[in-house]
C-alpha cells in the first residue's frame, strides 16, 4: 500500500505568510510559489487572492493580478485590497480612464490610506500627458510629418471600387524596401534613445541582452545548457520590451521632447556650448588618427595600417553629422589611404632574387607558393583576418547593403571580391571587382580601380586564364600612367604577365591518390590489401621512375639531339654512350676453354 503524503498541520498560514514576507524582499517569483501552495490548500481565502494579486501587480503581471482580485471582489465586495489591486492592474494595462472611474468610487469608501488618492492623481496626470495640457499641440508639431504622408497617399482613392485582380497560384515573397545607411543609423539610434529615456540604466541590460541573442558563441557543443540559455536570454528581453512599451504608453515619447523643449536660456548656452567642444574634439580626433594611417602607409605598414582603419571607422560610425560636420570628407581620407595602402603591396623588391619576386606575386595572387627563404616585407605584413572567413563575407555585404559613401563602396566591394576570391567563388569575385571598377571610374579614382583589377587578375591566374590576365595587364598599363608614380606598378603588372604565359606544373598527387581509391575499391578483400601495398611501395619511386596510374596520352619522343640530351651542368667533356663489356675469347679448339688468370 503507498503511504500518502503527509498534509502540514496549518499549511494555508505558513504558505501564505511566507509568500507576504518573500514580497517585502521583492522576490516575486518565490513569492507567486508559496501563494500558489497556499490557494491549493484554501482556494476561496480572499487574503491568499488578494497577497497574490498584490505580488503579480509588483511583478507587472496585471492580467493575473486583475483576475485574482476580481474573484476576491466576487468573494467579499466590501475589500478595499482587492479594489485597490483591480485599480492598479488596470492602469498598468494602459486603461487609465477606468483606472481614474475605480479608484474614484474607492476614495468614496475609505481616504485613508490614500491609496485611491494616489491612483487618482496619477492617473489623471498620466491622461494629461498623454492628450491634456503636457502632451502639448502635437498636430502642430508633427504637421510636416503629417503632410510628407499625405502626400504619399495624395493619389490613392481609398473610396475607389478595387478591381480584382488575376491571383497567381504561385505564392510570391513580398518585397520590403531596405532601409539606407542614414535610415537604419536613425532608427538605432531612436530605439537607444527611447530604451534610455524609459528604463534608465536598465537600458544597458536590453542592449547586451540583443547583442546576446545575435551572438554565435551562444551555441555550443552543449546543446541543452545552450537552449536553455537562450531561452533566459528571450525571457529577459521579452521582459524588458514590455516594461518599456508599458512605461511608454503612460508617458509618451512625444511629452518627453516637448518638457525638454521647455526655455531655459542658460541650458541652450550650456548644450551650444556642449556641442561645439564635442565637435572639436572629433575634429582633433580624427585628424589624429588620420595621421596614424597616412604615417604607416608611407612606410608600407599595411597590417597596421588596416587595424588602425578599422579602429577609425568604429569611431566615425559613434558620430552623426550633427556631432562631426566634416563626416563624409574624413571617411573620404580614411578609404583613399586605404586603397594606397592596398595598391603599395603590388611593388617588386630590388633587393630580393627573381624567385623571391615570383613568389611574392604568388602569393599576392592567391596561387600556392612554398615557404620563403628570405624576409619578404610584403608577406609579413599581410592584414590576415583571423576569423570565420564565412562570417566576415556575410558582414562586409550587410554593410556594402546600407553604404552610401562611394569611396567606402569601393573599399567594401574590393574586400568583398578578395573574400569570394578566397573562397574559389570566381564569378561572384568578377561581378564585385567590376562594380569596384565601375564606381571607381564614376569617382575618377585610378587607386581602387587598379585595385578591382588586381582582385580580377588574381581570380584568372588562379584558374590559368593567360589570355583574360593579358588583355587587363594591357589596360591597367594604361590607367596606371595617370599615377605620380607609376614605374613600379608598371613592373609588376610586366612580371604577372609574364608569369602568366608560363605553364604551371599541375599537382598531380590528389589525383593519383583518388585514382588509387577508385581502383583499390573495385577489387575483391584479398587484392585490396596487395595493391594497397603496392601503390604504398610506387609513391617512394621517383615520379619519373614510376608508373602513373593516370590515364594518360602517349609522350612525345625526345626530338633533342644525343649530344644536347647527355649534356650535364658542370661538365666540359660529354660522356659517350655506355659500353657493354667485351665477350670472353672462345677458342675453335674442341674441349680447350681460355681461363683469365
Amino acid at each position: 500500500m503507498q503511504m500518502e503524503e503527509k498534509q502540514l498541520y496549518g499549511a494555508l498560514t505558513v504558505y501564505r505568510e511566507r509568500g507576504a514576507y518573500l514580497r517585502r524582499l521583492e522576490q516575486f517569483e518565490k513569492a507567486k510559489a508559496s501563494y500558489d501552495e497556499a490557494f491549493k490548500s484554501a482556494p476561496e481565502d480572499v487574503r491568499t487572492l488578494t497577497g497574490r494579486s498584490q505580488v503579480c501587480a509588483d511583478a507587472v503581471q496585471p492580467v493575473q493580478a486583475y483576475a485574482d482580485a476580481e474573484v476576491a471582489l466576487k468573494l467579499e465586495p466590501g475589500n478595499m485590497i482587492a479594489r485597490n489591486m483591480q485599480a492598479r492592474a488596470m492602469y498598468t494595462m494602459s486603461d487609465f480612464e477606468r483606472s481614474v472611474v475605480m479608484n474614484f468610487r474607492g476614495l468614496r469608501v475609505r481616504r485613508q490610506p490614500p491609496y485611491f488618492m494616489e491612483g487618482i492623481n496619477q492617473g489623471v496626470e498620466t491622461i494629461q500627458d498623454c492628450i491634456g495640457v503636457n502632451a502639448g499641440n502635437v498636430m502642430l508639431d508633427f504637421l510636416p510629418i503629417i503632410k510628407q504622408n499625405e502626400e504619399l497617399t495624395k493619389d490613392v482613392d481609398e473610396d475607389e471600387p478595387q478591381k480584382p485582380l488575376h491571383k497567381c497560384r504561385i505564392p510570391r515573397p513580398e518585397k520590403k524596401r531596405k532601409l539606407t545607411q542614414m535610415e537604419a543609423r536613425k532608427h538605432l539610434t531612436l530605439s537607444r534613445v527611447l530604451a534610455m529615456k524609459y528604463l534608465g540604466p536598465m537600458a544597458y541590460d536590453k542592449f547586451f541582452l540583443q547583442e546576446l541573442t545575435e551572438d554565435r558563441r551562444i551555441m555550443s557543443a552543449n546543446s541543452g545548457g545552450s537552449l536553455e540559455l537562450r531561452a533566459i536570454v528571450k525571457e529577459a528581453l521579452r521582459s524588458l520590451t514590455e516594461r518599456q512599451d508599458m512605461l511608454r504608453s503612460q508617458r509618451p515619447y512625444y511629452t518627453i521632447k516637448l518638457a525638454e523643449k521647455a526655455d531655459s536660456k542658460y541650458q541652450n548656452k550650456y548644450k551650444e556650448a556642449v556641442l561645439i567642444k564635442e565637435r572639436e574634439i572629433g575634429a582633433r580626433t580624427a585628424e589624429r588618427l588620420l595621421k596614424q594611417i597616412e604615417k604607416s602607409m608611407r612606410q608600407n605598414r599595411v597590417m597596421d595600417l588596416i587595424a588602425q582603419a578599422e579602429r577609425m571607422q568604429m569611431f566615425l560610425d559613434m558620430k552623426t553629422p550633427r556631432t562631426l560636420p566634416d563626416k563624409e570628407y574624413y571617411i573620404d581620407r580614411l578609404y583613399r589611404a586605404v586603397g594606397e595602402g592596398y595598391l603599395s603591396q603590388h611593388r617588386l623588391s630590388y633587393t630580393l632574387s627573381e624567385r623571391g619576386n615570383r613568389r611574392r606575386i604568388a602569393f599576392l595572387m592567391g596561387l600556392p607558393v612554398g615557404r620563403p627563404q628570405s624576409f619578404d616585407s610584403v608577406m609579413a605584413t599581410y592584414p590576415y583576418k583571423f576569423i570565420d572567413i564565412k562570417h566576415a563575407t556575410e558582414k562586409v555585404a550587410a554593410t556594402l547593403e546600407m553604404c552610401e559613401n562611394s569611396t567606402m563602396k569601393c573599399w567594401l566591394m574590393y574586400e568583398l571580391a578578395r573574400l569570394l576570391c578566397t573562397q574559389k567563388n570566381y564569378a561572384l569575385a568578377k561581378f564585385y571587382a567590376k562594380r569596384c571598377q565601375r564606381e571607381a571610374q564614376e569617382l575618377g579614382n585610378v587607386v581602387w580601380w587598379l585595385n578591382g583589377c588586381f582582385v580580377l587578375m588574381s581570380g584568372d591566374m588562379q584558374q590559368g586564364n593567360a589570355n583574360e590576365v593579358r588583355i587587363q595587364v594591357e589596360e591597367a598599363y594604361e590607367w596606371s600612367k595617370k599615377l605620380q608614380d607609376p614605374e613600379r606598378v608598371q613592373a609588376f603588372l610586366c612580371k604577372c604577365s609574364e608569369m602568366a604565359q608560363e605553364t604551371v606544373a599541375a599537382d598531380e598527387r590528389k589525383a593519383i591518390v583518388q585514382r588509387e581509391k577508385q581502383i583499390v575499391a573495385v577489387m575483391d578483400e584479398v587484392q585490396k590489401v596487395e595493391t594497397s601495398v603496392l601503390f604504398k611501395r610506387m609513391s617512394t619511386v621517383p615520379p619519373g621512375r614510376r608508373f602513373s596510374v593516370l590515364p594518360r596520352k602517349a609522350e612525345a619522343a625526345d626530338n633533342r639531339s644525343e649530344r644536347r640530351r647527355r649534356k650535364q651542368r658542370g661538365l666540359t667533356v660529354i660522356p659517350g654512350k655506355e659500353r657493354a663489356l667485351p665477350p670472353p675469347p672462345k677458342s675453335d679448339t674442341l674441349g680447350f676453354q681460355v681461363f683469365d688468370i
